[in-house]
């Protein structure tokens, strides 16, 4: 009766938390058709609802799903199907795990291949999320430099925005062919720039576009500021080098202590699999086990804080 009402509430929670994820991503889109309209796009036709169209609109929704409530996403690529098989071979695990090695009952196990569901799969979004944001971090120097040369040349800044989209490596292209479609649907240059810095959220390029708007609207010498922008950038990733040289011993000793854990756990269940057998066959055990883990996992998070704020530069 437990694991029914335990899966029960589980099916409810997830049947909510897609609801309201379908909202929010409704609300966007009529968003944007209102956005449409005020420029005063020709309407598309309405694609009929075929077994494609289906198949389309249930892919937006379990990427929606996964993505909701994400402080930025525009750098995430990965299939929702991918996102689908990666959080059930997690659910799997972890019910496996909680039944057969922890000996949890049913409900908790349930709860915990739920929790794995969505867990895992935001897990591998964010990781995704901050490889664009390093990425888009190091080619943002030499973009502004081509938009430089470019104004340098007499062409206009949006000119230099689609130039910058069509030569850039991605995740940078992406960004500057967003602002330079934005910017020929009639959206001006300063608001497009401040939108797509803000979803964006990298500090320097929303002070590259806080420039560029400056500069239409009061004049100035637009190449100068970029050009000092660009410098700036440059040697603060040179700083971020270093202090990432200056950590990397306190890092791996990190690392190294983390991993003798389960180094011993798993040479001794290999030698000598009866001096452990209480920690999974004892409740008693299993609580020394949970707490164990949890204190290395607390500990594991505290360390990466501390190193990451370490190289915030």
């Amino acid at each position: 009766m437990g694991a029914s009402l335990a899966a029960l509430l589980l099916l409810l929670g997830g049947a909510t938390i897609l609801a309201v994820a379908l909202g929010a991503r409704n609300r966007q889109r009529g968003l944007v058709r209102r956005v449409d309209r005020i420029t005063r796009l020709p309407a598309r036709k309405a694609a009929p609802l075929g077994l494609s169209s289906w198949r389309t609109r249930g892919l937006d929704g379990l990427r929606t799903l996964f993505t909701f409530r994400m402080r930025r996403s525009w750098g995430v690529s990965a299939s929702p199907l991918y996102l689908v098989a990666v959080g059930l071979g997690a659910a799997v695990a972890l019910w496996m795990l909680g039944l057969t090695v922890v000996h949890l009952p049913g409900y908790a196990a349930a709860i915990g291949a739920a929790v794995g569901f969505f867990v895992l799969p935001r897990f591998v979004l964010f990781r995704e999320q901050r490889r664009a944001d390093r990425q888009f971090a190091e080619l943002l120097p030499d973009a502004i430099d081509m938009v430089v040369r470019i104004v340098r040349a007499g062409l206009p800044v949006g000119a230099a925005m689609r130039t910058v989209g069509q030569e850039a490596e991605p995740p940078l292209s992406t960004v500057f062919v967003k602002i330079a479609d934005q910017t020929d649907i009639g959206l001006p240059l300063d608001q497009a720039l401040a939108v797509t810095s803000e979803a964006v959220g990298n500090p320097d390029f929303r002070f590259f576009g806080v420039a560029v708007a400056l500069q239409q609207a009061t004049g100035g010498n637009l190449t100068v500021t970029l050009e000092t922008l660009s410098q700036i950038i440059r040697k603060r990733r040179a700083v971020r080098l270093k202090a990432g040289a200056a950590t990397a011993e306190v890092r791996i000793s990190g690392i190294v202590l983390g991993a003798i854990p389960f180094v011993v756990t798993g040479v001794l269940l290999i030698f000598a699999p009866n001096y452990l057998a209480p920690l999974f066959a004892d409740p008693r055990g299993n609580i020394i086990l949970g707490m164990a883990g949890l204190g290395l996992l607390l500990a594991g998070i505290t360390m990466r804080a501390m190193i990451r704020s370490s190289l915030t530069v």
